[in-house]
Order: structure tokens, then sequence, then C-alpha cells
């Protein structure tokens, strides 16, 4: 376990690292302050109208600053994106770390022996599991979906764009790398190939609910979560 945990900590180092702003820096606060407005308003565009939407005038106006201001600190449309990436990605650790501090709370509360060895003590972990993946799932459609709309677009411009792919991969790889950390933590199987199927699984649910505009059932994520986790979790 301790090997795993050193792997996520070195992709959380990573992803960390490869978050390298590349517009113009901001010597003051009230500077920071703006640069940050304008990759704000980037990060709306991309949302709503997708990468092409940025454009400089357009992110003057959807962030209320003078068009100088957008090309003072972005030189090109490339680097407004690739920063507006970065913020994204920044902000999204923060989710991150959000998320798997509650579920690494749950598993503290149960011993992992017994969940191996005890029925009604396993159900009832995998209960609380799918409630809090209920929980989440649900939350991300209602409060984030520009977020993930927003990840949607900047994932398939780095299929095109050399300078987004390294944060992309580190952006992919640390959510990879801390689930399989859990999945050990729980004496998963295959922890690595686990984590693949569970977080394809939540994507294809996010996705359903941005498609259905907010709306997801209930039972349908709890029904495909408890499947997967029990299919993973059999002793």
């Amino acid at each position: 376990m301790n090997s795993q945990m050193t792997s996520s900590t070195k992709e959380f180092e990573s992803l960390k690292s490869s978050i390298q702003y590349q517009g113009r820096k901001a010597a003051r606060a009230k500077s920071e302050h703006r640069r940050k407005e304008i990759l704000d308003a980037a990060l709306r565009i991309v949302a709503r109208e997708g990468i092409r939407g940025v454009k400089h005038r357009a992110v003057a106006k959807e962030a209320n600053v003078p068009l100088a201001s957008t090309t003072y600190y972005f030189k090109d449309i490339e680097e407004l994106i690739s920063d507006a990436f970065m913020l994204f990605a920044e902000k999204s650790l923060q989710v991150l770390d959000l998320f798997y501090g509650e579920l690494h709370s749950l598993v503290a509360n149960y011993d992992i022996k017994e969940i191996q060895s005890d029925v009604e003590v396993r159900d009832k972990f995998i209960t609380a599991l799918v409630e809090m993946g209920t929980g989440y799932i649900k939350a991300q459609v209602k409060f984030r979906k520009q977020d993930l709309l927003a990840e949607m677009a900047f994932l398939l411009e780095a299929v095109r764009d050399e300078r987004l792919k390294p944060l992309a991969r580190d952006y992919r790889g640390i959510w990879y790398s801390r689930l399989t950390d859990f999945l050990v933590l729980t004496n998963a199987p295959a922890p690595k190939e686990d984590a693949m199927l569970i977080i394809s699984a939540v994507q294809g649910l996010l996705y359903e609910g941005i498609i259905n505009d907010g709306e997801i059932d209930d039972m349908k994520i709890k029904s495909i979560l408890r499947r997967a986790i029990y299919i993973l979790m059999q002793p």
C-alpha cells in the first residue's frame, strides 16, 4: 500500500508541476484579479460554446474588461486557452482533495478484514459507498455542469494541442491514481483495472446527466454503482 501511496503523491506533484501559466505574470494583486477574471470568462465561454468560441473580443466582453487587457496578459488565443486549462486544473485539484478526503474518512469507519469476511458489514459498506457516489454524481451535474463541459472541451483540445497534452495526461492520471490507492486500501484484486472501470462508469453517468439537462435517475445511478462495486469487492 505504501508504494501505491507514493505513486499517488508523485502523480499529484506531477500535476501541480504541469500547471505552468504562460501568459504575462501579474505583479500586483489588482492585476492578478483582473487576469483571473479574464481566465474565468474564458472558461465560461469554453463551457458554453467550446474552445472555438474563445476570442480576445469575446473574452473581454464576457469579463467586462477592455479588449486591451486580454491582449496585454495573453499574446495570442492559444496562450489564453492554455492558461484557462491551467486554472481549470488548479480548481479541480481542490475538488479532488475534498472528494478523496471524504472517501478515506468513510473507509476509516470500517475494518477492512471485517468487510471481507462479514457479508452484512460488506453490504453496509457498499451501501455507504453507493450513497456517497450518488451524491457526488448528482452534485457534479447540478452544481458543476460548466466545469464538466469545460473539462470535455479541454480534453478534446488536448488531442490536437501538444502543449495541453502533458497537463491532460497528468490531470486524468491523478484521478486514476487516487482511486487506485483507495481500491488497494479495500484489497480489491485488480485496483488499476478496477479504477479504470469505475471512472468510466462514473463519467458515463455524468455525461448522461449533462445531456439530460441535469436530470438523472437516482435509482439508475445507485443500481450501476452497486453492481460495479459488488463485482469489484467479491472475496
